[in-house]
């Protein structure tokens, strides 16, 4: 197994881990929260270094990521364990216990899978990076080696010291926010230490320059109460910035489908705060395209079949009004 990288050697060979807020301390033969970090004898484990639990090579705007490389291929990669159980989102799945039925993918195998498939970047999502930190890092430092873009999909509940290894290997930060303030993610995920998710977002902005795209989903009776989305809207702007895309996600159809003019009115919300990317997402629908947020002109043109055309963006700028554009598609920082 491979050796944790964050974490500190206490008295009766207990360890505190350092990856994400919880700060773990966990005893001999004891796991911590995520379940894929491992004391033994007093030594930091990562069970799940390198073991994939889902994989796809899909055009990034699947992962509705709009304003990094548009129209590129992405390879994202998930591996095993979650630091937040929240009750919209499935159970995390446990390590399967039969070696059989393990799946090890090399990061440098993995590397050279997605070049073969022609990526032009790799991803790091389905389960939380954060827990995957060591194989995450590696395929980072891999990937920015052979000219890849970098991006994980996170619930933002990472420390600062995680980030700080990553920061200078990751490109894009794709943060999963409920909300800006505690109702909700005490009500979904029992989470007190909430703060520290808006904290490490602005961090990964501010300090690691990392493109950053906010998703939401909008969930009945938790997060789409008026003063709960303008408080996030307002966040968003001034905290990490007005031209921050934010992506509305609405709920999978059932019996309690939020109609369509709710929806529509939750966009308005961050169109009136001053955002200039704001994206409403439901089942079904076809990919929104790019507006620019001065003039309207059609900059990022998406259509179902994940076709895209981009046009009238001329040195990060729009070609009609010359108003500048969100758009991240170099590697270099």
């Amino acid at each position: 197994m491979q050796e944790a990288l964050l974490y500190d050697r206490l008295d009766d060979r207990q360890v505190l881990c350092r990856q994400c807020p919880w700060r773990c301390q966990i005893a001999p033969g004891e796991l911590g929260r995520c379940r894929v970090r491992l004391n033994q004898e007093g030594t930091l484990f990562a069970p799940n270094y390198g073991l994939i639990s889902a994989a796809a090579v899909e055009p990034i705007e699947r992962r509705w990521i709009y304003h990094l490389f548009p129209g590129t291929v992405l390879l994202t990669l998930g591996g095993w364990g979650n630091n937040l159980r929240c009750r919209h989102r499935p159970e995390p799945a446990a390590i399967p216990q039969e070696q059989g039925k393990r799946r090890f993918l090399d990061a440098e195998r993995a590397i050279s899978f997605a070049l073969e498939r022609n990526c032009r970047g790799l991803g790091w999502g389905y389960e939380e990076p954060a827990v995957w930190l060591e194989y995450v890092l590696d395929g980072m430092k891999l990937a920015k080696a052979n000219g890849l873009y970098t991006a994980i999909l996170t619930n933002g509940f990472i420390s600062p010291e995680a980030l700080d290894l990553l920061g200078p290997y990751l490109d894009a930060y794709i943060v999963q926010l409920l909300a800006a303030s505690a109702g909700p993610y005490e009500e979904v995920c029992g989470l007190e230490e909430w703060p520290a998710i808006l904290e490490a977002t602005a961090y990964a902005r501010k300090r690691w320059n990392c493109h950053l795209e906010v998703h939401t989903p909008l969930l009945p009776g938790v997060n789409q109460e008026d003063n709960l989305l303008r408080e996030l809207a307002g966040w968003i702007r001034d905290r990490v910035g007005k031209d921050t895309p934010w992506h509305l996600i609405g709920p999978e159809a059932t019996e309690d489908t939020v109609p369509a003019e709710e929806l529509e009115w939750a966009r308005m919300v961050g169109v009136e705060a001053g955002l200039e990317y704001v994206y409403l997402h439901r089942p079904g629908q076809a990919p929104t395209s790019t507006l620019c947020p001065s003039c309207g002109q059609v900059l990022i043109q998406r259509q179902e079949t994940y076709y895209v055309k981009l046009s009238g963006i001329e040195e990060g700028q729009c070609s009609r009004c010359g108003h500048p554009i969100r758009l991240q598609r170099s590697i270099f920082k």
